[in-house]
């Protein structure tokens, strides 16, 4: 399918903000060889988004509403511009009392990007959007949450295939197979009924369990040569075509951080 570029208008310096948001930093992550910001994370969430839109609506067909996830997948992290963007661990490790306070601050936040950008985004309620994509609340939050999680999941894959054993953490948890974003992703079909019956069409859509530390033991850094090669994990390739096709292999092969 192809879509028209999103221009949201009067969101001044947005952009730039985004940018200036680095991904997974954390003290038990020193070093992200390619590491993203906030900015690339988001236009790639849309791209992931794009790919499964002509499933999602073979299963949903009218009650998807394609605009409202398509927007929302650009600015689901815009929060994050006044809170800072909490990390997996930090998460799966607070109890209900930390949690809830980090969603209050979240929800605290909207009026003030809501004051900063203004009240409509592609024609659509910017509140409305942010607030969304928070509470899960509808079909097409929750499909943008799991492009998120998947977008999460091939940044992390991506440092594992080249030797950085920082991150199987994030991939895949301590044992390096089922936790991370393995687990968070398998849970959406359980987490959120209305997905079930599309991970009943669509299973390839959830990654399985894989052994990311012998990947990680054999890692080499990544090259043009390299990222076009078959990787042995279907969800891995997946995510790394789409940023091919859409972004081309700079940002996936320039090493920006050192051990």
């Amino acid at each position: 399918m192809d879509f028209q570029s999103i221009v949201l208008h009067g969101f001044d310096g947005r952009e730039e903000e985004l940018g200036r948001i680095k991904r997974f930093v954390h003290k038990l992550i020193p070093v992200m060889y390619y590491r993203t910001t906030d900015f690339l994370h988001s236009r790639r969430v849309l791209w992931h988004l794009e790919n499964m839109i002509p499933d999602i609506l073979s299963v949903y067909g009218s009650g998807f509403d394609v605009n409202f996830a398509r927007t929302l997948a650009l600015v689901h992290d815009d929060v994050e511009i006044i809170t800072g963007d909490p990390q997996l661990y930090d998460k799966e490790t607070m109890d209900a009392a930390q949690l809830e306070l980090l969603v209050q601050r979240e929800r605290e936040a909207i009026p003030g990007l809501v004051q900063m950008y203004g009240a409509i985004a592609n024609g659509y309620d910017y509140k409305e959007l942010l607030t969304s994509a928070k509470n899960k609340d509808r079909i097409e939050s929750q499909f943008v949450s799991l492009c998120d999680k998947f977008d999460g999941s091939g940044e992390s894959s991506h440092e594992v295939w080249a030797g950085n054993k920082h991150f199987l953490l994030p991939a895949g948890g301590n044992q390096g197979r089922i936790r991370g974003y393995v687990r968070r992703q398998r849970e959406f079909q359980i987490k959120y009924p209305a997905m079930a019956r599309f991970f009943e069409i669509f299973p390839e859509y959830l990654p399985s369990p894989f052994d990311f530390n012998n990947v990680a033991e054999h890692g080499k850094l990544h090259t043009a040569e390299s990222i076009q090669e078959n990787s042995g994990y279907a969800h891995y390739d997946r995510w790394r075509r789409t940023i091919i096709k859409r972004e081309g292999i700079d940002n996936l092969i320039t090493q920006l951080e050192f051990e």
